[in-house]
């Protein structure tokens, strides 16, 4: 992933450290982004989700 994504999820509080290396394992088990790893976990909304598309493009 993108380290700016990274700071922009940890720096405003809204997934942990532990929460983001979690989604990093299952993207790649599910074979998915950790975007839509987030999502489907409940971990971030809809909003950051079109936020995290749109650093990633």
């Amino acid at each position: 992933m993108y380290p700016a994504i990274d700071d922009y999820l940890i720096g405003r509080g809204l997934v942990s450290e532990r929460q983001l290396r979690r989604a990093r394992e299952l993207a790649q088990l599910w074979q998915g982004t950790v975007p839509v790893v987030l999502w489907k976990l409940g971990w971030i909304d809809l909003n950051t989700f079109a936020v995290l598309l749109e650093y990633s493009s």
